[in-house]
């Protein structure tokens, strides 16, 4: 099961037990998947929800905030698009309506902000609008959060319920829809914890640190790899110089000093300036090991 799949499971099990904030998560979810249809000059409210998780939450929502039962509703399974559930009862449509705040527009169904008005309630939207159109990409891949909707109304209102964690929500165009999305991995996690996934946001967090210790490890390792190159390198151009030396004026003639770094260079290619110094006699440190071979790069290039 996908990391977005167990975040919806986990979600379809986080129902408020507060009337307002039921009615908020229901509005949340026919939004975004609800619509007003007329079939044989009879008029009926169809849902569609793609999952039958969904379908099932959206269940318990009708029963416990309307007392709608199961046997009910008109489940219509469809293979491609999920299942449409139709509530086709005139009094019952008036109902929903009236108490989730629906306004038809064109068919489709916005909220009235007045049922956005207590934080909890916003949260509870936020749920039902991730159900009915939201997805979480593998944290081990990508961080990205996302609502797809279709109508500005929607937007605004995601963008309101995240604002009120201080997470700022961002939309771009994708076809025909509008997505809200995010990005920045500390939102993501607020997000899920605010909306209640407490096990998403637990893995999504475990994830976070691994790849944050790979990443810390691979700079690392990149910086070390880096140093010694670096060194090689300089290594290799003063043997190269000191190999000149040897072939045109020979070591004896060079000071003491100098002939002697001259010989432990040639013999260890391997050492750091700091080794090097150590087996000077008497020792030397880095910085005076650095000097002479300085003393020695110049004398080779003039040679």
């Amino acid at each position: 099961m996908s990391f977005s799949s167990e975040l919806r499971t986990e979600l379809c099990k986080r129902i408020d037990r507060s009337t307002h904030c039921r009615i908020a998560m229901l509005a949340g979810i026919i939004a975004l998947d609800g619509k007003v249809k007329e079939e044989n000059g009879k008029r009926f409210l169809s849902i569609r929800m793609e999952k039958d998780e969904v379908v099932e939450t959206a269940g318990k929502l009708l029963l416990l905030l309307f007392g709608i039962e199961k046997e009910d509703l008109t489940i219509i399974p469809r293979a491609q698009e999920g299942a449409r559930v139709r509530i086709e009862d005139p009094a019952r449509m008036e109902r929903i309506f009236e108490t989730c705040k629906l306004q038809e527009v064109e068919g489709r169904l916005d909220v009235d902000d007045i049922v956005l008005s207590k934080g909890c309630c916003r949260t509870a939207y936020l749920r039902g609008t991730f159900l009915a159109a939201g997805s979480v990409s593998d944290p081990n891949s990508q961080y990205q959060l996302e609502i797809v909707t279709d109508r500005d109304s929607v937007t605004r209102q995601v963008l309101t319920a995240l604002s009120g964690y201080d997470v700022e929500g961002h939309v771009t165009e994708r076809r025909y829809s509008q997505v809200v999305y995010i990005k920045d991995a500390d939102g993501i996690s607020e997000t899920l914890g605010q909306m209640g996934a407490a096990n998403a946001m637990m893995e999504f967090e475990n994830v976070r640190i691994l790849k944050g210790i790979r990443n810390n490890v691979n700079r690392e390792v990149n910086c070390d790899t880096a140093n010694i190159t670096k060194i090689a390198n300089a290594a290799a151009k003063q043997i190269e110089e000191i190999k000149r030396i040897e072939e045109t004026i020979g070591f004896s003639a060079l000071p003491p000093g100098l002939s002697e770094l001259a010989g432990l260079r040639l013999e260890n290619p391997e050492l750091s300036l700091k080794e090097l110094g150590e087996r000077m006699d008497p020792p030397l440190g880095k910085s005076g090991v650095n000097h002479r071979l300085r003393k020695l790069s110049e004398i080779a290039e003039k040679l």
